[in-house]
């Protein structure tokens, strides 16, 4: 049986100038001391615990594009969009986008510095 899933996806343009960038913003930082301190995406996005395995980073120049695109190519190499990406109405292009999925948990995804595309179901 296949179960629901969750998947929130935000775009943004011209504020990672690189895939290792998007990933500074998304994951949590770890210091032995300390333990994790939450990364500014789950700060803005009110998500309590990040499972990493479930947020996927797309750059536009990893994907072999040269300019920000439309979503539906920009997205299109992301896990299930086959699935949800036909949900997605923007044209808006960008360069960046980040997909988190369900375990995670987006509380305020109107509070981040990016563009919120929405909110979109799939069947894992």
């Amino acid at each position: 049986m296949t179960e629901a899933g969750v998947v929130h996806v935000f775009l943004s343009r011209g504020r990672f100038p690189s895939f290792e960038d998007i990933r500074e913003y998304v994951d949590p930082e770890w210091s032995e001391n300390e333990g994790a301190t939450p990364s500014a995406l789950m700060a803005e996005a009110g998500i309590a615990e990040l499972e990493p395995m479930c947020v996927e980073a797309v750059h536009a120049r990893d994907e072999g594009h040269c300019a920000p695109v439309v979503p539906e190519v920009l997205l299109r190499g992301a896990s299930y969009a086959d699935q949800w990406l036909s949900q997605v109405e923007s044209t808006e292009p960008a360069d960046a986008a980040i997909c988190v999925f369900a375990p995670n948990v987006v509380t305020t995804p109107h509070g981040t510095a990016l563009h919120y595309l929405g909110r979109f179901t799939y069947r894992a």
